[in-house]
């Protein structure tokens, strides 16, 4: 019995579920289904479902192109795309050269054959692709409004939090972060480089130059 090649493709989602999440459930699912699974894409964090420029996604494209795979293996159809011109294309594209797209959430492949098969998937990922754009400009809404009213947006930043209003970016005087954070000061302070401290902390040196630019917020909050 010939043992189906299988590739998997992974894209941080915002619903909850993450990278390692996603890549424990594609597994299962190729090892309960009997595939081989030769690799899995993953696009980890920041890479927005509507940009078809994702290297990953582009990378696993041309390994169904150019290698033997018979099936492809995602957690759900909108880590693929939440274009859905391009979901619906990629659809098409795979049922055509006889690759099969397995999704770990319907638990089976999705089979075009089956003509009302093909319109619920154009409704889904029309539906996907509304509700996205819909929550994307909710999102974008809400910040500016933030920004317009003078307050933080956003995640915050190395040893900070938000206060109990959920407006500002206070010290996190409890974590770890935020004494890291101060030994990252002090030491630039004390007249050592970036890469020197990095190396002393642990911490990118890309992040000890956002910490000192923000000293004020760690070193103020500490002396009260």
């Amino acid at each position: 019995m010939t043992t189906n090649i299988a590739v998997g493709y992974l894209r941080l989602s915002q619903d909850g579920h993450s990278i390692d999440r996603q890549r424990r459930d594609v597994e299962a699912y190729a090892d309960t289904n009997g595939f081989a699974l030769a690799k899995i894409y993953d696009e980890g964090k920041r890479a927005s479902g509507f940009d078809t420029d994702r290297p990953e996604y582009i990378a696993l494209l041309d390994h169904v192109e150019g290698e033997n795979v018979d099936v492809v293996i995602v957690p759900n159809l909108s880590r693929l795309s939440r274009d859905r011109k391009e979901r619906l294309r990629l659809l098409l594209d795979l049922d055509a050269i006889g690759v099969q797209l397995h999704s770990v959430e319907l638990d089976r492949a999705v089979d075009l054959d089956d003509d009302w098969a093909l319109v619920q998937q154009s409704i889904r990922a029309t539906t996907d692709d509304v509700e996205k754009r819909k929550e994307i400009e909710r999102s974008k809404r809400a910040t500016q409004e933030r920004i317009d009213n003078g307050y933080d947006h956003g995640r915050p930043p190395f040893g900070l939090t938000y206060d109990e209003d959920g407006n500002y970016w206070m010290p996190d005087r409890d974590s770890d972060e935020y004494q890291t954070a101060l030994t990252c000061i002090q030491l630039r302070d004390d007249g050592r480089s970036w890469r020197e401290i990095a190396g002393k902390t642990d911490v990118s040196k890309d992040t000890v130059r956002r910490i000192y630019d923000r000293r004020k917020r760690y070193l103020l909050a500490n002396e009260v």
